[in-house]
């Protein structure tokens, strides 16, 4: 039987930070997608210090979307119940631009804090490998959309919006199988779907997936950055790697929007 993964929209999710940072005009903030991919610690978002509404968040929640005034800011992640945050992230967040923020394993399964530019200038769908694991392929059916993906990079594979891409999967990279298979994906009309790669759960051996969606503006602001800047270093695949493609045209890119630390 075939399966459709239908994205919640971005609104559904919606959880707004403290009254310390009450929302302004919506063309004066950002918007932050939060994603729990660290196993085993049920969580507590702080925002400069102080714990936010998003609390009692675990590993493979549904990722929280939260609009901020465009500021600096200090993201923590603390176990819940607590303001000792185990992670931070100091984040500069540009009016009408949309960020990812993950917590997630890197593959020396240490825990990292990281912030991702979410590529809204178009519809599409944008994958996230954030999991312990080797490189991996983006396939739809047996064909690779985007090869060699490492874990900490992203990249944003353009589709129309109301098309539903076919048999989407992740697999091992160069293999040709998908070992996760999402089933087809709707992408909606005026919406980037975000896909983000966690974990692995304890004990499991594959990637957990989590997916949120945003809307798609034609004036957002660019995420391209120069290289040593605080953003993303973009750069195009080569001509093989777009043969490759069965739907649109897509970037590779590495992060980060701001530098994580850890204490």
């Amino acid at each position: 039987m075939k399966k459709t993964l239908t994205v919640a929209m971005a609104a559904a999710a919606l959880a707004v930070v403290p009254a310390t940072t009450a929302l302004a005009d919506g063309h004066d903030t950002a918007e932050v997608v939060i994603v729990h991919g660290v196993p085993g610690l049920e969580v507590d978002i702080l925002v400069n210090g102080e714990t936010s509404d998003v609390t009692g968040f675990n590993f493979g929640d549904d990722p929280v979307v939260i609009d901020v005034p465009a500021d600096g800011y200090t993201f923590g992640v603390a176990a819940t119940g607590t303001t000792d945050a185990v992670l931070e992230l100091d984040a500069s967040l540009e009016a009408g631009a949309s960020y990812s923020a993950v917590a997630y394993l890197d593959t020396n399964g240490d825990p990292q804090l990281q912030a991702f530019a979410n590529e809204t200038d178009a519809t599409g769908i944008q994958p996230f490998h954030v999991a312990n694991f080797p490189a991996v392929d983006i396939l739809s059916g047996d064909t690779a959309v985007l090869a060699g993906v490492t874990n900490g990079q992203t990249a944003r594979i353009d589709v129309d919006g109301g098309t539903t891409v076919e048999a989407v999967g992740i697999g091992a990279a160069g293999s040709g199988e998908a070992a996760l298979e999402l089933g087809d994906v709707d992408v909606p009309e005026d919406t980037l779907v975000l896909v983000y790669a966690i974990g692995p759960d304890e004990g499991a051996e594959l990637p957990s997936v989590v997916t949120a969606a945003v809307d798609v503006t034609s004036d957002a602001p660019t995420a391209e950055h120069s290289p040593g800047e605080a953003g993303l270093a973009s750069s195009s695949l080569p001509a093989w790697a777009m043969a490759l493609m069965a739907i649109g045209a897509l970037s590779l890119a590495v992060p980060t929007v701001a530098t994580a630390r850890r204490r």
